[in-house]
């Protein structure tokens, strides 16, 4: 029979985003060697959009178990469906216009207070439910492996658990930085102290730890660990790109993919690309800008304080695979990170997949490490996201670039490195060394 592999990840398809594409190369990668994929996730939540093309790709390659959850998504998913008096509303993230005010004022509230109140993360609330459905799971189906993914962090807190009662391999994987995230913000100090503690437990607990980013800091952290340290840097797929057809966008395009939150904003953007307009009015007329995704109304007022109304365009949400073909469509595709940092260890998953279209990329990033591998690859202007005058001189390098129909000059071999192939060949050449010879036909469960 196959050795089974328990995922347990808060985000799972069809959320959109957030590490879903991550999650489904693991579990293609784990179906595709003959483990039998069990996935423990939430039930639906307050997600900003589903994504039925990522779901498609897993739900025949693994078992999925939903729970309930008191985080606040899933709580405001039901508060939501019921008042909307539906079975199956199309619910939207509660800051968007078409919320009930009283519902975006308690969103308000709630934002500003979950740092203090929920620790590590507002997803807490999920642990009792993740522990106890995973408990049965283990003894039902005595799985050879556990493997927790994140963020949210506390789905960790789940695995560390699971480990001292089971004694499972258990593979621990960041697809995101915990206590050392520089723009994650900590209202007092011992809010951050309790977020390094809790880091500190699991990866000293962890049979093997994986990276998306930030491998080398967590060695200066964890000196005596880093043996069971290992990179496992996110990915593009191939085939996603091939057969794409590209969309006729007229003029000079720019295009971003995804969300803003935190300390990531298009502000400075913004205001350089108004000011520019402003300078040089001869290219209005070519100049358009696409942004994809749901965004809270605070996107829409920026719009409209720098007057950018009829340059920028606001399209809602699309499957992954549209996605794909949107990038192969714009000249120049955009990258944010906050700016307030001198040096920044966060790659976002979106890196890989922009590099591997045949577009510029204007990235407005501090120094670090997406900023290395970007100039690496080539065919990119990285310039600090709050320099106005940087920002607009990259736009006008980069317009005149589109009038001399200049192409990128890309590294596709360095770009290849993170082709989903060598994800799977990475991942799986860490794992099977976890689970060689273990059967879990007769472990007893400490509690």
């Amino acid at each position: 029979m196959p050795k089974k592999v328990l995922i347990i990840s808060y985000i799972y398809p069809p959320a959109p985003g957030g590490g879903s594409p991550r999650l489904v190369r693991i579990t293609r990668a784990l179906a595709e060697q003959g483990f039998e994929v069990l996935v423990l996730t939430v039930k639906s939540s307050l997600f900003r959009a589903k994504d039925s093309s990522l779901l498609s790709e897993v739900e025949n390659r693994a078992r999925i178990y939903r729970t309930e959850s008191l985080d606040p998504k899933r709580i405001a998913y039901l508060f939501a469906r019921f008042f909307s008096r539906k079975k199956s509303p199309q619910i939207t993230q509660p800051s968007s216009t078409s919320s009930p005010a009283f519902f975006k004022l308690l969103w308000r509230i709630f934002s500003r207070l979950r740092n203090w109140l929920l620790i590590p993360d507002e997803y807490i609330g999920w642990l009792p439910f993740a522990f106890l459905r995973a408990c049965r799971i283990i003894l039902r189906e005595k799985p050879a492996l556990i493997i927790t993914s994140s963020s949210p962090h506390s789905v960790q807190l789940a695995g560390l658990a699971l480990k001292k009662i089971f004694k499972i391999p258990w593979l621990a994987d960041f697809r995101d930085a915990w206590a050392r995230h520089p723009y994650y913000f900590y209202p007092t100090l011992i809010h951050r102290w309790l977020s390094a503690q809790m880091e500190k437990s699991v990866v000293r607990n962890a049979d093997l730890v994986l990276f998306a980013y930030g491998l080398e800091e967590a060695k200066k952290t964890y000196p005596k660990l880093e043996e069971k340290f290992k990179p496992l840097a996110n990915a593009y797929s191939e085939k996603d790109f091939q057969g794409q057809k590209p969309h006729k966008l007229a003029g000079f395009s720019l295009l971003y993919v995804g969300a803003f939150y935190g300390a990531h904003s298009p502000k400075y953007f913004f205001q350089a690309l108004s000011e520019l307009i402003s300078e040089h009015p001869e290219i209005k007329p070519e100049i358009r800008v696409w942004m994809i995704g749901q965004f809270s109304p605070e996107l829409f007022e920026l719009v409209k304080k720098y007057q950018l109304e009829k340059v920028i365009q606001i399209k809602d949400f699309l499957p992954h695979q549209q996605i794909i073909s949107w990038l192969c469509s714009a000249k120049v595709l955009l990258l944010f990170l906050g700016s307030e940092v001198e040096n920044s260890i966060v790659i976002p998953g979106k890196v890989f997949e922009y590099l591997r279209a045949p577009s510029w990329i204007l990235a407005m990033i501090p120094e670090g490490e997406t900023a290395q591998i970007l100039r690496q690859a080539g065919g990119v202007v990285v310039v600090n996201g709050t320099d106005i005058k940087g920002i607009k001189e990259a736009i006008l390098k980069l317009y005149s670039f589109y009038r001399q129909g200049k192409v990128p000059q890309r590294n596709y071999e360095f770009v290849a490195q993170f082709e989903e192939k060598q994800f799977q060949e990475r991942l799986l050449k860490n794992l099977l060394n976890l689970i060689k010879g273990s059967t879990n036909t007769n472990f007893k469960p400490e509690f």
